[in-house]
């Protein structure tokens, strides 16, 4: 990340009287890449063969505090193309946002503040609504986060921590995939190298109220892990799992994983240095529709 610092008197419009004795900044941040993909025509229909893409991504965040801690900061993306997120949904995703979306976060004493119509992630579920208000902080080692969307009068929250070395967070909404209400719970436990987790969901729709128990063991180079999940409220444990194995050897990250539609996910990065990465995907699901091959070279700047 490039850190420009400016004077006072340079941002005096947008800090305020507050922030004459105190400092303020601008930070310009983002990335950029190509891939050569081929998504069997998920992403556009008349794309049935390998073909190109690339994107910039651009962030801007202009910050000021004042001597009392108060502390105000603005943010604004910029960006062009798409960019292909092979280690998640395997979906390209449109990069940038009109430069009138401000994201603006006003922090004291551990607490935040943020404000970002329509893009505030729902803390339950990023699939169930943007969120347009996010407070978020710190009660002892307890941490919590609320959201809302005062206009579509829905809301999440987050709460978490850790109780005799395991660690706890809750999240809820009153606006799940069904509309209704949803709380969940996931915990994990670390006892060196090996991590044991569960979590368990209560959703308005019975069907996708899955509960999950897994592990996680590395062993020097290698890390193995595998979850058990039970899917919807008449599901057993073992009618879905996913078992995954990754090596990490220097600036090489490789992972293999399988679930149980026998469909297998391939990854491997590699750190080029001086924030370059270059990365290969394929991705075998269960139809020919949803498989993703894709290479190319990411930069961070």
């Amino acid at each position: 990340m490039k850190s420009i610092l400016l004077t006072t008197t340079a941002l005096v419009a947008f800090a305020g009287a507050a922030a004459a004795d105190g400092h303020t900044s601008v930070t310009f941040s983002g990335s950029a890449g190509v891939a050569l993909i081929d998504d069997n025509g998920a992403s556009d229909a008349t794309r049935t063969d390998m073909f190109f893409e690339s994107y910039y991504d651009l962030d801007i965040k202009a910050s000021a505090e004042a001597d009392n801690g108060v502390s105000v900061s603005v943010g604004f993306d910029m960006g062009s193309g798409n960019k292909i997120d092979y280690n998640d949904d395997d979906e390209l995703e449109e990069q940038g946002r009109s430069i009138g979306d401000a994201d603006v976060t006003i922090s004291y004493n551990g607490w935040s503040l943020a404000v970002d119509q329509a893009g505030i992630d729902n803390l339950f579920d990023d699939d169930d609504g943007a969120q347009d208000v996010m407070l978020s902080g710190a009660i002892g080692d307890i941490t919590v986060a609320f959201t809302t969307d005062l206009e579509g009068s829905t809301s999440s929250y987050e709460v978490g921590g850790t109780m005799a070395g395991v660690s706890l967070t809750l999240t809820g909404t009153d606006n799940d995939d069904a509309g209704g209400d949803a709380f969940g719970i996931a915990g994990s436990y670390a006892m060196g190298d090996l991590t044991v987790k569960a979590a368990m969901s209560d959703e308005s729709d019975d069907g996708e109220d899955d509960t999950s128990v897994g592990f996680s063991y590395t062993m020097d180079s290698l890390t193995v892990g595998y979850t058990s999940i039970k899917p919807g409220k008449d599901g057993s444990f073992g009618d879905e799992w996913d078992a995954s194995v990754k090596y990490t050897a220097g600036a090489l990250v490789a992972s293999f994983a399988i679930d149980e539609t026998d469909a297998t996910t391939l990854i491997a990065d590699f750190d080029l240095g001086g924030g370059a990465s270059a990365f290969a995907a394929m991705h075998d699901k269960a139809g020919d529709a949803n498989d993703l091959t894709a290479v190319g070279v990411n930069f961070k700047f």
